[in-house]
């Protein structure tokens, strides 16, 4: 009977990591979608990267708002209604020609990502059971899975359609949030009964480590300007610096998320046997020599390849991370995973302005060693770690 039940959690895992997927999307979707906007909308570099300050913004105030909201009350419906707002606000960009209307819209996009995230996250952690880092590299697994299906559908759209083809993203999103709204009452019953596990759990004086939850949201901080950095400004160094098309440096965030999607899946099963702190430092120690070959090279096919063990390292300490951030705070599971996996992993969006400028008056090559620079602060930062405490959650 024991076995019957776990497999059934585990069935609803795969629900909620499909979900991630949709509600992801438009991240990446976003990212693909910026040497369009560069060439036939005629954005600067500043512009472009006000869109991905807007998708980190909106994204970094909701989900530590809406984590602190599920750890009071369980409310699963929200993440049907993140999938349908963050398709709806990037499916509309396409018909705007308002610089100010894009912004809206990948405000809505954003708002409606986050709000998935800490509901799901919190399940996802529930019905892992004992195998935390495996359940969260499910759930985590279909965040990276939308770096390859986003920029695909998106270059796919704009180019059979034109710019309207953004809408293409409605035909994943919307089907997804009616089916997740309809399996409402099935998350609600998980939700109440991990609800109950965590109240015995502080019943017997289980505490939170904020202290060192600190510690792993600076190094997830810059984990996440890293991962934000990449996703605009590889395309854009492709398109500018390497000389290609917009359809090819639009799909250099595909290779980005195809590599980091395998690593996500296996970076929360090798944490579960070699600790999630020793995870994290070695993924973001790989990445230096990786991203500086990408920022040295002009050879296209070079720079392919070092993308996909790049992206390996980076992607190997996300879902080692958000578990860390559960354990450190077991009484506040929605909060943490609403600030690992929302306000810190959005932060580092913050960069791209301030680094469209950089671009735009010294040139995308600039930014690429600026990106170096921060991975290098990234692996030393790994030495303030907090070690992998020994609690149920």
């Amino acid at each position: 009977m024991e076995l019957k039940q776990g497999l059934k959690k585990e069935y609803y895992s795969y629900i909620m990591m499909m979900g991630h997927l949709c509600a992801d999307l438009c991240w990446f979707a976003l990212s693909a979608m910026l040497p369009f906007l560069v060439t036939y909308k005629g954005m600067s570099y500043t512009l472009a990267a006000g869109l991905m300050f807007a998708m980190s913004l909106c994204s970094a105030i909701t989900q530590p708002v809406v984590g602190a909201m599920a750890d009071k009350q369980n409310r699963p419906w929200l993440m049907a209604l993140g999938v349908f707002l963050a398709g709806i606000g990037i499916s509309i960009i396409g018909f705007l020609d308002s610089y100010y209307a894009m912004l809206a819209a990948v405000s809505i996009s954003s708002i409606g990502s986050a709000i998935y995230h800490p509901d799901a996250g919190r399940l996802a952690n529930f019905v892992a059971g004992k195998s935390k880092g495996r359940g969260v590299s499910n759930f985590s697994f279909g965040g990276n899975l939308a770096g390859f299906v986003g920029p695909v559908l998106m270059v796919f759209g704009i180019s059979r359609f034109g710019m309207p083809g953004t809408a293409i993203l409605l035909l994943p999103t919307i089907p997804m949030a009616l089916w997740l709204l309809l399996l409402n009452s099935r998350f609600l019953a998980f939700a109440e009964e991990g609800q109950k596990q965590v109240a015995a759990a502080i019943s017997k004086g289980q505490k939170d480590d904020w202290s060192g939850f600190l510690r792993l949201s600076g190094v997830t901080v810059l984990r996440s300007a890293i991962m934000a950095i990449m996703n605009s400004f590889i395309p854009l160094f492709w398109l500018s610096v390497l000389m290609q098309s917009e359809e090819v440096s639009g799909l250099s965030t595909t290779i980005i998320a195809i590599s980091g999607a395998a690593a996500t899946l296996f970076g929360g099963r090798i944490a579960d046997r070699l600790g999630f702190k020793k995870v994290i430092r070695i993924g973001l120690i790989a990445l230096v020599p990786c991203v500086f070959i990408i920022a040295y090279t002009r050879s296209l096919a070079l720079s392919a390849l070092i993308l996909v063990p790049a992206a390996i390292a980076l992607n190997l300490a996300y879902s080692p991370s958000v578990v860390l951030g559960q354990k450190l705070l077991p009484n506040h599971i929605g909060l943490s995973s609403g600030i690992t996996m929302g306000l810190a992993s959005s932060i580092g969006g913050v960069l791209a302005p301030a680094l469209g400028i950089v671009g735009d008056h010294h040139g995308v090559d600039v930014v690429m060693w600026i990106l170096v620079a921060i991975c290098a602060v990234a692996a030393v930062s790994t030495l303030i770690l907090p070690d992998d405490p020994d609690t149920e959650a």
